[in-house]
């Protein structure tokens, strides 16, 4: 396979995996609401790592990656359900008229960043729905890994799809940001983080019903 297709054929898987909005997508509006663009990229940075570690993870696996995971349910959605609607619930219950203010000065901080970016990577790497789905992808395209320079360019172009997108979610949360008042961005805060909680409820109900 050539490598400027195998780049294409990249770009464009990562595109399908990353535009779908759901719940690490309300997220990374809410991260550059609250944060604004420059710490909402770390958000975005931590998503994709992942895209691009499960998809090297595929790419070298091969078809054997898809069933390994499988075996992780229900235990990974129980776990990523429960994890988001913490996150919610802290969100709500920590949310106060001066809470952007006060993420402000603190969001540049070495340590507040290293655990925005560590929130983000483990909450999508709780989703082993990534790893089936380049696992089904290559399987297709078992020319990506005939050679290091194919299998490189295909995995670069899902990292540059990915934290692409994430960024531009971030960026429209940075724009409302910028563009509304802080009773705005508390009301969207808000709802952001109930529908955190609601995508959590439905993949936990997802278990039980």
């Amino acid at each position: 396979m050539d490598t400027l297709i195998s780049l294409s054929s990249g770009l464009i898987a990562g595109l399908a995996l990353a535009t779908p909005l759901g719940a690490i997508g309300v997220l990374l509006i809410q991260e550059g609401v609250i944060r604004g663009l420059r710490a909402g990229l770390l958000g975005a940075a931590a998503v994709a790592t992942v895209d691009v570690v499960y998809c090297f993870a595929a790419v070298t696996a091969g078809t054997l990656a898809g069933p390994i995971v499988r075996s992780w349910t229900p235990w990974s959605q129980l776990l990523g359900g429960t994890a988001l609607i913490a996150l919610g619930v802290h969100g709500l219950v920590k949310s106060r008229p001066t809470r952007e203010q006060a993420v402000d000065q603190t969001s540049n901080r070495p340590a507040t960043a290293l655990r925005r970016y560590s929130l983000f990577l483990g909450l999508t790497a709780l989703n082993p729905a990534t790893l089936v789905y380049f696992a089904a992808i290559v399987s297709g395209l078992d020319r990506v890994a005939e050679s290091i320079p194919t299998t490189s360019t295909f995995v670069a172009g899902v990292g540059v799809a990915s934290f692409g997108w994430q960024t531009l979610l971030v960026a429209l949360g940075a724009l409302l940001r910028r563009q509304t008042g802080p009773s705005f961005q508390r009301w969207t805060t808000a709802m952001g983080n109930g529908l955190i909680i609601a995508l959590g409820a439905v993949l936990i109900g997802q278990i039980l019903w």
